[in-house]
């Protein structure tokens, strides 16, 4: 038979977990077979189609037009479901293929076997080129669902789901008969809501719910149960009754709304008949609107989404609508100008520490599930145990025990330390996600993390929250980047971010050394600094007190541990300080060369020592940071003992405030023994120099000249 070349749409069917039946009862498998031949033939010919081939349990056909290939698809769903026999998955993809002796070739063929195994139990998945043909049929409604790379296929194929308009395929039918895996009285285990237009034009909805569902069975053991009506607002069944009137119930356990820029319309049935109906309904059953976490926290049963910047008003109607405060988990591109949901794809477009991931936000959302599902597991089988009423999710930290040789005699300042709450600053908007990322991380290192809520949008409101939220802790941390933040509606020369740090600010005037403020300039882009911005940064710089320090820290983690250094400890003693030129630091290992040396500088300058003692360096260190900022030089030097002057000045560097110190240190040790030379630290208001041991006087004293 000659060849023949024709445009064509090709379908693939396949029967869902056939293979293990297959080991497990051969005979039965057959007669799915018999069955499967029963269903389709006769359905392929009524819509003028062709049965190419039998690959296995699996069926090739092809159709003279898309809409034939379609509507047979959809009837042979039906008749499957009807069967209750089995359940088929099928692809659909029209382009040019070869016809020679019974059998049909070409890329189309392999597109389409490429989408059959794709596709869900019980569902049509077809290519671009169908859904375009599908335009004009209003009984068909093809819905977008994500781009992929096909093996052997060299363009990207965006693929699309069919769905019957009126009638319901067996994958539809068996999500709604789906009902919630953890409480039996429950329909759902979590309710998507969302605009019908947010998912139109790309189906974003449709893609996010099935990365959420694939990250729910990769992060809990349980099969939570999901319900997202594809259909238009106006037409979603659950929300009616035979006579079409609303039934005012949603009966879910976690509610996720999609909030768009349109979302937040009191008059959208979206609005009136899910969002409101769901806040009344939790008022009313056993759990209310918060649930008790296995870790005596509280999280809200609704989860926000947030897929787009909102307008303010639309932040405080959302706020007043969750009493007072929101949590979100943002799904938003962050760029100059753009206003759009993140997508997959971005996160092989960038790579970025401040610029938030698909994969990351997806994962958060996965993990706040997980924990107000543990948390209503927990209330339905056992008491929770009592906590500390404002601890926001952290662990109970052991202080460290350390020795000393100091005389008791000094004076004590007790520093409960036990679970330190850390006042995390709400940042500008471009670093939002980066703050949530920072909040995981201290929360694990063992901080309680306030506030816990979204930044508020009302200026008064957030100033209260402010006020309440800092007197609850014993620091507080600034992220700060090129972005100056939102600015006051009273006061455009004043932003968030600036107005938090000058509250931290005031409380270290008032509370002295009970309090603490770290600031950090997010290692971001080479973006430039905006203006305000820059005039911020400066003057933090130039109104660093003792009890602040600005870091440059390369990463999340390295802060996090120079703020544990300056703030884990059990007790913080006050040691009597003096006023001198410079501080001499030592190790009792060179003690004898240590005392030539100040000698001589004792001649030209007032000068501190300190004799490091093997039992009692945790307490050394203590009346080191102390005593550096009272001091013009600090110096710490070492011959023999190599091995602890190193992590000793890198520890002192963090707690005297890193790049911010007030005192430069100077780290010099001789050249001999010879493998000091590989000895030197180098960082921010540190100079390290190994040099002959008759030149160190003289090293000391250009450095001092130098750096005073």
């Amino acid at each position: 038979m000659p060849q023949s070349r024709q445009l064509a749409a090709i379908m693939f069917t396949d029967i869902v977990g056939y293979t293990a039946l297959m080991g497990n009862n051969e005979q039965k498998a057959f007669e799915l077979l018999r069955k499967n031949r029963e269903i389709q033939k006769p359905i392929i010919e009524q819509f003028g189609g062709r049965c190419i081939k039998e690959l296995g349990d699996g069926i090739m056909a092809s159709f003279p037009a898309v809409s034939n290939a379609v509507y047979a698809a959809i009837k042979i769903q039906e008749a499957c479901y009807n069967s209750k026999a089995f359940e088929l998955r099928i692809g659909i993809h029209q382009g040019e293929v070869v016809f020679e002796d019974g059998d049909i070739f070409g890329d189309a063929v392999n597109i389409a076997s490429r989408l059959q195994a794709l596709a869900p139990p019980a569902g049509i998945f077809v290519s671009e080129s169908v859904h375009r043909d599908l335009s004009n049929k209003n009984d068909i409604r093809s819905e977008f669902v994500r781009v992929e790379n096909l093996k052997n296929v060299k363009e990207p194929i965006q693929v699309y789901k069919i769905f019957s308009t009126g009638k319901e395929t067996n994958e539809a039918k068996s999500q709604r008969l789906i009902k919630s895996s953890i409480l039996p009285e429950y329909d759902y285990d979590i309710h998507i809501s969302y605009r019908y237009n947010d998912n139109k034009y790309d189906g974003w909805i449709s893609e996010f719910v099935e990365k959420l569902n694939q990250e729910l069975s990769a992060t809990l053991k349980d099969r939570l149960s999901i319900y997202f009506d594809k259909n238009p607002e106006n037409k979603r069944e659950e929300f009616q009754n035979n006579e079409g009137s609303v039934t005012p119930k949603i009966n879910s356990l976690i509610f996720i709304p999609i909030i768009s820029q349109t979302y937040c319309d009191i008059t959208s049935p979206v609005w009136k008949n899910e969002f409101r109906i769901f806040q009344e309904e939790i008022k009313k059953d056993s759990f209310g609107s918060k649930i008790k976490l296995p870790n005596g926290n509280t999280a809200s049963r609704v989860i926000p989404v947030k897929i787009h910047d909102l307008d303010t008003d639309d932040v405080r109607l959302l706020e007043s609508e969750l009493s007072g405060g929101m949590r979100s988990i943002d799904f938003i591109y962050r760029e100059d100008g753009v206003n759009r949901p993140l997508r997959p794809v971005d996160d092989e477009k960038y790579v970025s520490s401040v610029k938030p991931m698909y994969r990351n936000q997806i994962n958060k959302l996965a993990n706040a599930v997980k924990e107000i599902i543990s948390g209503i597991k927990l209330s339905k089988s056992t008491a929770v145990p009592e906590t500390i009423a404002y601890q926001p999710t952290a662990r109970q930290i052991v202080p460290n025990v350390f020795s000393t040789s100091v005389s008791p005699a000094i004076k004590v300042r007790v520093i409960d330390r036990q679970r330190p709450s850390i006042y995390l600053a709400w940042t500008s908007g471009d670093i939002k996600e980066s703050r949530e990322e920072m909040a995981i991380i201290l929360q694990k290192a063992g901080f309680n993390v306030l506030p816990s809520i979204d930044c508020p949008a009302d200026d008064e409101t957030f100033k209260i929250k402010v006020a309440e939220e800092i007197q609850k802790c014993v620091c507080s941390l600034h992220m700060l980047s090129s972005e100056f933040g939102r600015r006051f509606e009273s006061d455009e020369e004043i932003s968030f971010p600036q107005y938090q740090f000058m509250e931290a600010k005031k409380k270290i005037e008032s509370a002295g050394p009970d309090f603490n403020v770290f600031v950090w300039l997010a290692p971001e882009s080479n973006k430039s600094i905006k203006p305000a911005q820059q005039n911020f940064i400066k003057y933090i710089r130039n109104n660093i007190t003792r009890n602040m320090m600005f870091s440059n820290s390369y990463g999340p983690m390295q802060l996090v541990d120079d703020i544990r250094v300056v703030i884990m400890k059990q007790d913080a003693k006050v040691y009597d300080s003096k006023d001198t030129d410079i501080f001499f630091i030592f190790n009792q290992q060179d003690e004898i060369e240590a005392q030539i040396i100040v000698d001589e500088l004792s001649q030209e300058f007032p000068v501190e020592t300190m004799n490091i003692l093997p039992e009692g360096e945790d307490s050394y260190r203590e009346m080191s940071t102390q005593q550096i900022p009272k001091s013009k030089l600090a110096v710490v030097y070492f011959k023999y003992a190599a091995d602890w002057a190193l992590p000793f000045i890198k520890q002192i560097w963090k707690q005297v405030g890193g790049a911010s110190s007030p005192t430069p240190m100077f780290l010099v040790g001789e050249d001999d023994p010879y493998s000091n030379l590989a000895r030197n630290f180098k960082a921010p208001r540190v100079i390290s120099s190994i040099v002959p041991k008759d030149t160190i006087p003289a090293e000391v004293k250009k450095v001092y000249s130098k750096v005073n």
